[in-house]
């Protein structure tokens, strides 16, 4: 079974890359949510439901709508989970990356998109996740 990533995150645009970025490595699948609500309320769902379906990885943008990526943090960090996910704030505004951190996340990661539609940061993240997972 792949290791479960997802990317909560308004703009369908920074979702394509981030699939197209997954999509080169087999050992990940990737689920996208452009609400935040809806991505905390599913997280608490699977826990219950479906655990074996819960995410290792999610990349949490800032400015989601209606909620701010540290907000969803909060809501699936108070979830207990038998494996608690790596949370990475993956904003384009440094700041709010740092908040979400601050909101219980573990990292930031640079949101970009090369020419090959692809982030290469994410890549290399994902590789060396694999080394030591």
């Amino acid at each position: 079974m792949p290791i479960l990533l997802w990317i909560v995150d308004d703009a369908l645009s920074n979702q394509r890359t981030v699939g197209s970025t997954v999509l080169q490595l087999p050992e990940f699948a990737c689920e996208g949510f452009s609400d935040g609500e809806e991505a905390a309320v599913e997280f608490a769902h699977r826990t219950v439901h479906a655990p074996e379906r819960l995410p290792r990885v999610i990349l949490m943008d800032f400015y989601l709508g209606h909620m701010r990526g540290d907000e969803v943090t909060e809501r699936i960090r108070a979830v207990h989970t038998p494996l608690t996910p790596i949370i990475i704030g993956y904003s384009s505004v440094a700041s709010g990356s740092r908040q979400i951190v601050a909101a219980g996340g573990d990292l930031v990661l640079r949101k970009h998109t090369a020419r090959d539609g692809t982030n290469p940061d994410l890549r290399t993240y994902l590789e060396t996740l694999l080394k030591i997972a």
